[in-house]
Order: C-alpha cells, then sequence, then structure tokens
C-alpha cells in the first residue's frame, strides 16, 4: 500500500511539473509542482533499512512524466532520439534529486536541503555547458508564459527562477509536515515563510514590470514566415526557386521606404559557398534587387555555407574532403547584405546534439554521417567559436540567434556585452508541427527579452514568429502553419543589465557550494577511516 502511494504520489508531481509546458501561462503549478514528491519521501525516512534505490524509483518516475509530457514532440524527427533524450535527462535529474538522501544519511537533514538546492542548480547550469547540452527544462523555463511574474530575471536569469521553485516547494512541504504537529505557532511561522517566498518575488515583479519604461531608436522590421515544410517541400517537393520566389512576394507585400530591416527564417536560403563570388548568388541577387528600390534596407536570412579549408589551417574534426582532395566545412549560418557588396557571415556556434553534431566527435565521428541535420545535408556541421553580429549603418548592430542558441541566456549576454541593440531569431520549428514545441520555443525569447533588456524579433519558417518588446510581452505573433509577413517596429537599446554582465553566477556559486558539501562529506570519511 505505501509502495502504489509513493508512486502514485511521484506521478503527480510529474504532471504538476508539466503544466507549464503543455498549457501557456499555467507557471502556478510550479509553487508546489514537486510536494507530493517530497511528502512521498517523507513516508520513507523513517524506514531505515530501505536502500537508495527506494527513493531513486519514485523520483525517477517523476522525471520521467515530465519530460515524456513536455518533449515528446522531439518524436516527430525520432523517435529513438526523443527517447534518448528523455531517458538521459530523466536520469541526470533522479539521479541529482536522489543526493539528498545520500547526504541526509551523512549529514543530516539541514544539510540535505542545502545540498539539493546547490546540486540542481550545479546540474541546470552545467546542462547548458557539457558536451551534451539540453536546457529545455530548467525549471525557470516554465515562467517563459508568465514574465509578469518574473520581471527580476534581469538579475538572475533562468536560474534565479529555479530557485525559487525550490524554495517554494520547499517550504509548502514544511507547512503540509507541520499540519500534523500541535504547535500551532510553528505552523503559522511555516506558513508566512511559504507565502512570503511565493509573493515577495511576484510584488517586485510587479514593481519592475509597471514601472519599465522601454528605450531606444526605432527600427522598422519586415519578418517573412513562408511555411514551407520541412518534410515534403523544403528539401524535396518545391524548388529552391520557388521556395525563394515565396519570400520575395512576401517581402514585397510589407516593404516600404520606411522599412529598415527583412528577416527570413533558419536555412531560408539554398546551400552556397563563403567566397568572392556570394553576392552572385541567384537567391541574394533577388534580394539585392530590392534593397536597391530601398536602399536602407538590409537583408538577414538563414542559409547552409561552405568554406574550404586555406593553406596551412588546421582541419577540423567537422571537415569533409572534397572530390579534388580538399577540404571544408559545412556551417548552419545567418547572413546579412545591404547596398553595399559584402556579405556579412555569422555562424551558428551551439548545435543541436545528434541532428547537427554528433557529441564526443573525437570518439564518435565515425558515426557522424548517421548524424540527421536538419538544413537537408548530412553529418556534423562545423561550429563557430564565438558569435559574429551584423553591424549597419551608423552604430547599430544586429545579434542573429539560430534556433536553438535562443536557449541559453548568456548567450544572448554575450552578445548583448559585443555591442548588440537588436536581436533577432532565425529558426524553423516546422519540424514539431502544430505540437507545444513551437510555442516554447518563442516563449523562451520572452526570457531572453526580460534578462537583457532587448526587443527580440523572432523569424520561424512555419511559426510561431513575432516581436517581443524588453518587457517580455509579446507585440506582434504570427499563426503557426500560415504563410505570412510581419511588419512592426521595435525599439533599438543599449543598456546592461545585472545579468548580461554576471551571467548564472548563481550556477557558479551553487557549483562552489557543492564542491564544499563533496568536500566536508570526503573529509568526514577520511577522518572515519
Amino acid at each position: 500500500m505505501l509502495k502504489q502511494q509513493t508512486y502514485l504520489l511521484s506521478a503527480a508531481s510529474g504532471i504538476l511539473l508539466s503544466l507549464p509546458w503543455m498549457f501557456p501561462g499555467q507557471s502556478w503549478s510550479l509553487f508546489f509542482a514537486f510536494v507530493p514528491l517530497m511528502l512521498a519521501e517523507h513516508r520513507l525516512f523513517g524506514q531505515q533499512d530501505k536502500q537508495l534505490r527506494a527513493f531513486f524509483c519514485p523520483a525517477l518516475v517523476t522525471f520521467l512524466i515530465w519530460n515524456v509530457i513536455s518533449t515528446w514532440w522531439i518524436a516527430y524527427v525520432s523517435l529513438a532520439g526523443m527517447l534518448l533524450v528523455i531517458v538521459l535527462n530523466a536520469l541526470l535529474m533522479a539521479v541529482v534529486w536522489t543526493s539528498r538522501e545520500f547526504v541526509r544519511r551523512q549529514l543530516g537533514t539541514a544539510s540535505s536541503w542545502l545540498a539539493l538546492f546547490a546540486f540542481w542548480l550545479t546540474f541546470e547550469f552545467l546542462h547548458h555547458r557539457w558536451a551534451i547540452p539540453w536546457p529545455w527544462l530548467t525549471l525557470g523555463n516554465g515562467f517563459a508564459s508568465s514574465v509578469k511574474l518574473i520581471q527580476w530575471y534581469e538579475f538572475t536569469g533562468v536560474l534565479g527562477g529555479s530557485l525559487w521553485i525550490l524554495l517554494s516547494n520547499f517550504f509548502v512541504f514544511i507547512v503540509i509536515r507541520d499540519l500534523r504537529s500541535q504547535a500551532s505557532l510553528k505552523l503559522l511561522q511555516s506558513a508566512g515563510l511559504a507565502v512570503g517566498v511565493i509573493v515577495f518575488p511576484i510584488s517586485l515583479s510587479q514593481y519592475l514590470y509597471f514601472s519599465y519604461s522601454e528605450k531606444g531608436m526605432p527600427l522598422n522590421v519586415v519578418v517573412l514566415q513562408p511555411n514551407i515544410d520541412p518534410y515534403t517541400e523544403k528539401f524535396s517537393g518545391m524548388s529552391t526557386e520557388e521556395q525563394v520566389g515565396r519570400l520575395v512576394l512576401l517581402a514585397r507585400s510589407k516593404v516600404d521606404d520606411s522599412t529598415d530591416l527583412i528577416l527570413a527564417p533558419e536555412t531560408a536560403l539554398p546551400p552556397m559557398w563563403e567566397d568572392s563570388l556570394m553576392m552572385q548568388n541567384k537567391s541574394l541577387l533577388l534580394f539585392s534587387e530590392i534593397i536597391k528600390n530601398h536602399p536602407k534596407v538590409r537583408f538577414v536570412a538563414g542559409a547552409i555555407t561552405k568554406r574550404k579549408s586555406g593553406a596551412g589551417e588546421v582541419i577540423s574534426e567537422t571537415a569533409r574532403r572534397s572530390a579534388d582532395g580538399s577540404f571544408y566545412d559545412v556551417f548552419n549560418s545567418a547572413l546579412m547584405i545591404d547596398r553595399t557588396s559584402d556579405v556579412q557571415i555569422s555562424h551558428k556556434t551551439i548545435l543541436v546534439n545528434g541532428v547537427e553534431r554528433m557529441p564526443f566527435q573525437k570518439y564518435l565521428g565515425f558515426l557522424g554521417e548517421f548524424v540527421l541535420h536538419l538544413g537537408g545535408t548530412s553529418g556534423s556541421l562545423a561550429a563557430a567559436t564565438e558569435p559574429v553580429l551584423f553591424k549597419g549603418e551608423g552604430a547599430t548592430k544586429i545579434g542573429p540567434i539560430i534556433c536553438f542558441e535562443s536557449v541559453f541566456g548568456e548567450y544572448s549576454g554575450t552578445l548583448v556585452k559585443k555591442g548588440a541593440d537588436l536581436l533577432v531569431v532565425l529558426t524553423n520549428d516546422g519540424w514539431w508541427k502544430l505540437s507545444p514545441g513551437t510555442w516554447q520555443h518563442f516563449s523562451y525569447s520572452r526570457l531572453r527579452a526580460v534578462e537583457i533588456r532587448r526587443c527580440i524579433v523572432r523569424c520561424a519558417n512555419t511559426g510561431v514568429s513575432g516581436v517581443i518588446n524588453q518587457r517580455g510581452d509579446v507585440q506582434m505573433q504570427s499563426g503557426t502553419g500560415t504563410s505570412e509577413a510581419l511588419s512592426a517596429s521595435v525599439l533599438m537599446d543599449d543598456q546592461i543589465t545585472f545579468y548580461t554582465i554576471y551571467g548564472d553566477f548563481l550556477g557558479r556559486i551553487s557549483a562552489f557550494l557543492s564542491g564544499l558539501i563533496v568536500l566536508y562529506w570526503l573529509g568526514r570519511r577520511w577522518n572515519k577511516w
């Protein structure tokens, strides 16, 4: 009976954690989503004979349910890939969560809670940075559609939201636990702390939201959403001439003399070589004609680009050999052209593992040919070492973000520290069809807008495209699965937020605390020996 109740409670936590990723704006469940799991574990504490697996298995159930419900749509691209991502992520989460019970047995209950908070934030911090990054389910991302609650992300980033969720769940759990005691004063104290932990950040956010005044010079943008099906049209079924022609028609329907910037989505243009003849590419020439008629317009679009290795240049791990024996790399890129003859190029820095690159390429490079690339070419892509800004006339600088990069807060902050006045996200998202994956990805750009206080213009192939202001509000958005062009005015600003400067400092502090906890435990073990 106890075992059944334990797993029912752990399943309830998995469902509650999933709600914000299933339904936009349902972030309220995060304040108590872990409480059922905590209660299940609390009932096991008194049974000293319980092995760690008795705590690990319920936690694994919670995290499997959360991962499956929230990210099942990966199966549209690869069922095996979806299962691998979900199982690996859930296992990592369960290990981190169960570490609290391990610490409790060694160092006591109080230390175990501190360890849980530190270990979890360290896990999320490292999950943004290791060889197989997958920060999609970072707890703080759950407020992506509730930006009025987290305006203070400009100081802490999403890890501040993760800490808020963990603390809220802890104090709600303490209140429920104390309900069984006879000490009414203790219960009132616990309830007061729980209310304060939840309400104070919300009140602060409301103040920041309503007192914030958007700043900057206006820029008129046209966003092209061609709605080209990646499965049946993008790489087969529709010629590149037809695809580019659709973009041109959309552009002409909205561009006028006031337009400053035109955006087309990720891989909107056909593959091309990065050489001096790039401006002779037929696709770019079509847009150069529009620019001739509207000289101040700049055109930014995604494309797969190829670059030959120069003489004496070190051959990269991802390089491919051409028929003449030379080597070249393939990039997922963003391009910008204007009335000058130059083409500015920015290569994607953070690639999607198993899709655009083979993780641990040095050791698993022989599997590279089996990598599915969502840009129409197989094999691992090359990545840039750092982001590049697009520079226009005057002081205007545009920070291009390609697809998955928009999930990483510090990456956007790096672009701003380099001088970006405006961020643009180029993505496809048609791979996920009409699933929650499309609006989840769109909402993450709202988090970036709050963290760095920049307007973000998002251009997707099949939706959702849109414009997000400096407070994270959606100023304008497209439908999903529609072909349309959006026209909007955005503000370019040069302010620098605390988070932009210091990044995920909470993760670094947590990693330091985690190290101290581990060293303290090792020291105690050493003394016993």
